[in-house]
């Protein structure tokens, strides 16, 4: 890990960055692969490697990609499907909101359901 290059990489403004790239691609990947590398860092030794095996499930996902665009729409991918996904954090989060709810209100945590009415 290389400290020194995380902050030089937090030194440059978006527009700076757009500049890197173009003009020294190289050292741009370099800053760039050691500031994802800091970012793999957990608070425990089996977060780091969860972390890590996220990153690398992503960066195999977005090698598939030829343009710059299709990395864009892989990564809104994995956003959305992580996020909004069945197993999303948005889907945990209201799991457990639900659970709150039934221990509080003393009513077991239902699941969400859809119900057809009939006339």
């Amino acid at each position: 890990m290389d400290s020194e290059a995380v902050t030089e990489f937090n030194g440059y403004t978006p527009d700076e960055l757009s500049e890197l790239y173009e003009s020294n691609p190289e050292h741009f990947r370099e800053l760039a692969a050691a500031v994802i590398e800091e970012a793999c860092i957990g608070k425990t030794w089996q977060q780091t490697i969860r972390l890590r095996q996220t990153q690398w499930q992503i960066d195999g996902q977005l090698r598939k990609a030829k343009t710059p665009l299709q990395r864009m729409q892989i990564m809104e991918y994995i956003f959305y499907n992580r996020v909004f996904g069945d197993d999303g954090e948005l889907a945990k989060l209201l799991g457990s909101c639900q659970d709150l709810l039934g221990a509080v209100c003393g009513t077991p945590a239902r699941k969400p359901a859809l119900h057809v009415l009939e006339k």
